[in-house]
């Protein structure tokens, strides 16, 4: 266990500290995390704003409202006797902007609004509270409120009992499953497709001669599949960072975190199935690369493996047709399918905990065969440089082992 430690440490600083991988690692980061300050930075912008907004109400039946205020941003309201004189005003830069009510609003007529820019959250919560209030002079400030959420609702499974409070919690609640097993799906096609060519770096570098004395193939085939899988845990877990403070930034304004309910069930066989699963997909590229000759027929296997790891999308359709259907259930006990359809199978219904416990004895009992055949195919040919092994050539490295 040491030796295979040893080996996957060295593998790991040495791509660690590439330059691509430094890029791709933390570039996709520093841009998500950009793209959700964005929605700060132009709130914090108008926090207090006071905008003078004009309106044209050709209904006739809309009272006269002077202010309202939401989110910290006060609206003037300024009224127009028709489209026209608003669009002087606003030409004139006596007011920001204005909205048109049209004259069969209250038949479901759609109104208008105009402005420079597009309006930022404040801005359309302010028009909504002027409608409101327009619509209802007479009414107390609760009634309006209790108009801007009408209805609570809690969604509460019939299985298993769990509540859930509706809005983004049922969101979380559904999409986690769901999300975890695309990530699988990205780490196997960005990560574990990696591992032929480094299998091929070795033989091409004349490496093997050096080391295979001191270590079994198994070791070195080992320790490549861990060192490669920490590598890829280590991009996935800065790009999941990287997504969650994106997340926080771009909806703390307006979500309540601490309602949020993570599954985390869903969690635990995410890492129980994934982890797994993504090694036996490292060992089955690291054998491909074993069997190519050549850096360019391993990253053609590669891309193979790749397709592979993305064949769980194409039946999609059938799971969430019939997600407790016969295919369903083969396709969540398949090693290679099993990460990924079996944690979408759950964002859709309550799997069965005897599926997903055989689906990790497959994976576990598949990944153990597939180390032992790797192995043998990597004695064969460890010193066949440049070379691919053909068929018949498996077929007596794997007699002789």
């Amino acid at each position: 266990m040491r030796k295979i430690w040893l080996i996957a440490k060295t593998t790991y600083r040495r791509r660690v500290r590439s330059g691509m991988f430094l890029i791709l690692t933390f570039g996709l980061p520093i841009l998500m995390v950009i793209a959700g300050a964005i929605p700060i930075i132009r709130e914090e912008r108008g926090a207090g704003e006071v905008a003078n907004v004009g309106y044209v109400d050709q209904t006739g039946r809309l009272a006269n409202v002077s202010q309202v205020s939401a989110q910290d941003m006060i609206l003037s309201l300024l009224s127009y006797a028709n489209t026209d004189a608003a669009r002087a005003a606003f030409q004139q830069g006596e007011i920001s902007r204005y909205l048109v009510v049209p004259e069969n609003y209250f038949q479901g007529g759609p109104a208008t609004f105009y402005a420079e820019e597009e309006p930022n959250a404040r801005t359309e919560a302010g028009l909504e509270r002027f409608m409101q209030q327009a619509m209802l002079p007479d009414q107390p400030a609760w009634v309006i409120d209790r108009l801007s959420d009408p209805s609570e609702m809690t969604y509460v499974a019939r299985e298993s009992g769990v509540a859930i409070e509706q809005g983004p919690a049922v969101i979380v609640r559904i999409a986690t499953p769901a999300v975890l097993g695309l990530l699988f799906a990205l780490a196997v096609f960005t990560g574990a497709s990696q591992m032929g060519s480094v299998i091929v770096r070795e033989k091409e570098q004349r490496s093997m001669e050096m080391i295979i004395t001191s270590l079994a193939p198994r070791e070195l085939v080992a320790g490549k599949v861990l060192g490669m899988t920490m590598l890829s845990m280590t991009q996935l877990g800065v790009w999941a960072i990287g997504g969650a403070v994106a997340i926080v930034l771009a909806f703390s304004s307006s979500l309540d975190f601490g309602a949020l309910s993570i599954p985390w069930g869903a969690v635990l066989w995410a890492v129980l199935l994934g982890l797994p699963g993504y090694f036996l997909y490292a060992v089955t590229a690291s054998g491909l690369g074993i069997i190519a000759g050549s850096q360019q027929q391993a990253q053609q296997l590669a891309g193979v493996l790749g397709i592979v790891g993305l064949m769980p999308q194409r039946f999609l359709g059938v799971v969430v047709d019939t997600p407790n259907g016969a295919a369903a259930v083969a396709l969540t006990l398949f090693p290679f399918t099993a990460p990924m359809l079996g944690l979408i199978r759950m964002a859709i219904t309550e799997v069965p905990v005897w599926q997903l416990a055989a689906s990790f004895v497959l994976i576990v009992a598949t990944l153990a065969g597939s180390i032992w055949l790797v192995a043998r195919i990597f004695r064969a040919a460890m010193l066949m440089y440049g070379q691919a092994l053909r068929p018949r050539q498996l077929i007596r490295a794997l007699r002789e082992a």
